[in-house]
């Protein structure tokens, strides 16, 4: 019996279409709220529990995270791998993905080309950073998701009252050099040794071109090179599924974002596969290879 769960957050929209997936691969498939997950510590022993059922003992866990679950989450993959369920990501990789300007310097320092960016806890410094960046910059949510919490300052007067509303509710930002395009980008999403691409266009008056933020998919083939550094990109930080964001500007591509848990609703068309039955199909093959590794 090879048993696999999807522990999905508060925020998760799309775990169904992995649960039923999973059917068909797994003998046992538990959708598990995060909410409903316990860690219970002992002398011996930390089991992950979910109401009666002990997590450690499944073959696999697929972990679906956005935003402020990671803060909760990020002990899970650690535990797991303990007693050797696998997970599509390494212990660390929630660290890196729950902040922005983490994220970006790991890739940065591993050779992937990403926009220059910088962090900074008070309004006078991120002022002094925008203006060595210059103008328009980008403000990002250290923490935020889906477009979420990204913004566009076209001078210091747009962005001073962005700062100071940002550090009244005690919120983290990155700023980030923006890179001039028509309001698009291209996701390349990473399943082990394989990548999937489509393009992600704005909506009308929209420079953001996250698909929740009103945007659409279109048919795109990235470029090997693309491919490559989203695959170097993945490795860095650990996952085995993820989508890397690709923006490209006059003098280059550049890695925007990564993204643990990328959509997968609505891809079919795009990608010409059903993404949802392909993640689930790789993560039955990786269970059985993590498992023949570790002779279970």
């Amino acid at each position: 019996m090879i048993k696999c769960a999807v522990i999905y957050g508060k925020k998760s929209a799309q775990h169904h279409h992995f649960i039923e997936k999973g059917k068909e691969y797994f003998d046992t498939v538990l959708g598990v709220p995060l909410e409903s997950v316990r860690i219970v510590y002992g002398e011996e022993d930390t089991r992950l529990m979910y109401r009666n059922t002990n997590l450690n003992e499944f073959d696999a866990v697929f972990i679906r995270f956005l935003g402020s679950d990671l803060l909760y989450g990020e002990h899970i993959p650690e535990i797991l791998e303990e007693h050797d369920v696998y997970t599509q990501l390494e212990t660390d990789s929630l660290t890196i993905a729950s902040n922005k300007f983490y994220s970006v310097k790991t890739l940065g320092e591993g050779g992937i080309p990403v926009p220059d960016s910088t962090y900074t806890l008070s309004t006078k410094e991120t002022e002094r950073a925008a203006k060595e960046l210059g103008y328009p910059v980008i403000i990002k949510l250290i923490s935020g998701y889906g477009g979420k919490g990204v913004m566009r300052a076209e001078d210091e007067s747009g962005l001073s009252p962005i700062i100071d509303t940002l550090t009244l509710f005690e919120q983290d930002v990155s700023l980030q050099r923006y890179i001039e395009n028509p309001g698009e980008d291209i996701r390349v999403i990473v399943l082990g040794d394989e990548t999937f691409s489509y393009k992600r266009v704005g909506g009308e008056d929209e420079w953001r071109s996250n698909i929740s933020a009103g945007g659409e998919r279109q048919q795109h083939d990235a470029t090997e090179e693309m491919r490559e550094v989203s695959r170097k990109a993945a490795r860095l930080c650990g996952f085995d599924f993820c989508g890397i964001d690709i923006l490209e500007g006059e003098d280059g591509f550049y890695i925007g974002e990564i993204n643990m848990s990328p959509g997968v609703e609505s891809t079919d068309e795009a990608v010409g596969i059903d993404m949802a039955d392909r993640v689930m199909e790789f993560i039955y093959r990786k269970t059985h290879a993590f498992q023949s590794e570790r002779g279970i």
